[in-house]
């Protein structure tokens, strides 16, 4: 009898503790959030770039090139008095340096967001700086000439900033893979350009040029291809080639242009991925 009694209880046991256990294994899991990698629709992807340029050119800076070597010509015949530090006459058998523009440094971040998997919309903030190396004119007070003073070339070059901007921009981008950690691209940016550039003129008498920083507006065309690399869903690094047509509008003159070439390299964020890891 007591034998029976203690077989049933270890059964009914034995099926309550199944009974707690079962359901907990038959459940159907939970589905994970999905996380593509790469470019697809509907992803967000903040993307950050520095870089330089290779190449400028455009009608600013060939103004700034026909000047300076119409001022060295001047030396070489004797119409522009060559001086060191504004006080010690240079023969003008001394050659003169000749202007140069170093490469520009580019700074670059844009909001992309998937229309399609291969179409992406975006907005972008970018940064250009470029400085040269020229010989500066400058007067001296001098009393044969009817204007008390005479315009002189300093022999020692000086470094300055040719030009500067802030581009705001929207564009697009098509994306040849979807889903991919390779992730290749050609895009189209047009832009609007607030910028200070280096621009000289004559002086009040024309005898002499006046070095001004003068600011305006313009108008930008960038033309792109690069590539974004996805170590993760979240997170990448991106490389890319451009090319960028500035059209510029100030007080000092009414059109000039100014074009760059270059690259960058950055890091690339899939913003959309990144909010699933924070639920």
């Amino acid at each position: 009898m007591n034998q029976n009694y203690l077989s049933k209880w270890l059964f009914v046991s034995i099926l309550v503790i199944l009974n707690g256990f079962l359901p907990i294994y038959s459940q159907t899991p939970t589905p994970r959030a999905e996380y593509p990698i790469g470019f697809y629709q509907g992803g967000f992807y903040l993307n950050l770039q520095g870089g330089e340029t290779v190449y400028t050119g455009g009608s600013l800076q060939k103004r700034e090139t026909s000047l300076q070597n119409a001022m060295k010509t001047q030396t070489q015949f004797g119409l522009l008095p060559v001086r060191l530090l504004a006080t010690q006459p240079v023969p003008s058998v001394f050659p003169i340096a000749d202007g140069k523009v170093e490469p520009g440094k580019t700074g670059r971040v844009f909001f992309e967001y998937g229309l399609t998997d291969h179409l992406g919309i975006f907005l972008s903030y970018a940064t250009n700086s470029v400085k040269g190396e020229r010989s500066e004119q400058f007067i001296y007070a001098d009393r044969n000439n009817p204007a008390g003073f005479s315009p002189f070339l300093e022999y020692t070059t000086n470094k300055y900033t040719l030009y500067k901007d802030r581009v705001y921009g929207l564009g697009l981008n098509y994306h040849f893979l979807t889903k991919n950690k390779f992730d290749p691209y050609i895009g189209f940016e047009l832009g609007l350009v607030n910028f200070d550039a280096s621009y000289r003129s004559m002086g009040y008498t024309n005898l002499y040029l006046q070095n001004l920083m003068t600011n305006g507006m313009g108008v930008s065309g960038r033309a792109a291809l690069g590539i974004n690399y996805y170590l993760t869903p979240e997170f990448g690094f991106s490389f890319e080639l451009h090319g960028m047509k500035r059209m510029l509008k100030s007080n000092s003159f009414p059109s000039e242009s100014f074009d760059q070439v270059g690259f960058q390299f950055g890091v690339i964020f899939n913003l959309d991925n990144v909010s699933k890891d924070q639920r």
